[in-house]
């Protein structure tokens, strides 16, 4: 991370609070389960690019935002598109949730485990499997978490997750 990017802080809502944003985008964008994140991204004004390990600047971080409407988020190659989608989406949620706070450019590093990273997982988790269709789902699936995650198009443990959150499982 740079010196000119602040990092992000907390928005301190609540998970509940979080995930409703989240799942009021969605349906604001129209977002379907499984709809690609890319054009999303791109209409947004980011864009989305991948880096190997070993590129110099991979250390600046998951999302880098210059302003609003101009931001960068990065992946690794060497990752699934499931594990991608769900990238993409936490980084939608340090976006949404945290750029706002700043009054400079922001950068998120990759890894952590903090209030800000919980805060991105639970925008992601909201705006990838939305409570109702979640449920549905499940219910349609008879609790499958293996088709649910496909029908979404997050990985198995993300649903499984989900589904533990909202007590389905």
């Amino acid at each position: 991370m740079s010196d000119k990017h602040a990092a992000p802080t907390p928005c301190n809502a609540s998970k509940a609070a979080i995930v409703a944003a989240a799942e009021k985008f969605a349906r604001d964008v129209e977002l379907q389960p499984g709809d690609p994140l890319e054009p999303l991204v791109e209409r947004l004004g980011g864009q989305v690019c991948y880096k190997r390990l070993d590129d110099a600047d991979f250390d600046n971080g998951s999302i880098v935002v210059e302003r609003h409407g101009k931001f960068t988020i990065t992946l690794p190659t060497y990752t699934g598109a499931a594990r991608d989608r769900f990238t993409i989406a936490h980084e939608l949620g340090h976006y949404f949730l945290h750029f706002p706070l700043c009054s400079c450019p922001m950068a998120a590093r990759r890894y952590g485990s903090d209030r800000v990273e919980w805060e991105a997982n639970w925008f992601a988790a909201g705006l990838l499997m939305p409570s109702e269709q979640f449920r549905g789902a499940f219910e349609a699936y008879a609790g499958d978490v293996g088709k649910v995650a496909a029908l979404f198009q997050v990985s198995t443990q993300a649903a499984a997750i989900r589904a533990k959150s909202l007590g389905l499982a």
